[in-house]
């Protein structure tokens, strides 16, 4: 059974990936379907990388001026892929990988380049289902991913 991990990004990061699935100006996505998009993990996590393909990835994005942070993004890791030169905006120790992106919380897929209108599902939603938000990537439990599928999927 592939397995499911919570990842964290900023707004800044996941803005900058979703902008360039939507316009496909990486040369790594212009072959692929157009709901996948380029994400990583920091390169200190080798153990999720090792168990990433096919893996159900959840991002959680962080608290910011433009958001106050939560769910944004349900999808299925896909490959993991290797980058010749700096890619995200925020931090540079990433290893990358293709996600396909199965759903999305409200405004995040609609307004890629505005954080502001993304309606993301409050950590506080989350925890009342059983589901802390650790520092940090998160291996999730089966039960875990489902109920977190359950809710992205609304």
């Amino acid at each position: 059974m592939a397995e499911a991990f919570l990842l964290k990004g900023t707004p800044t990061n996941l803005s900058w990936s979703l902008i360039d699935m939507k316009n496909k100006k990486t040369p790594l996505l212009r072959d692929k379907p157009d709901n996948w998009m380029i994400w990583g993990v920091n390169q200190r996590f080798t153990w999720i990388t090792n168990q990433l393909e096919n893996g159900e990835i959840f991002i959680y994005v962080t608290k910011s001026e433009a958001t106050q942070g939560g769910l944004a993004i349900y999808g299925i890791a896909r490959e993991i892929l290797q980058l010749t030169e700096k890619y995200w905006p925020q931090g540079e120790k990433w290893t990358p990988f293709l996600l396909e992106i199965k759903a999305a919380a409200p405004g995040v897929l609609e307004h890629p380049e505005d954080p502001k209108q993304w309606k993301l599902i409050p950590k506080t939603t989350l925890e009342e289902k059983g589901i802390k938000i650790l520092p940090g990537p998160q291996k999730l439990k089966p039960e875990q991913s489902k109920i977190i599928k359950e809710i992205i999927m609304q």
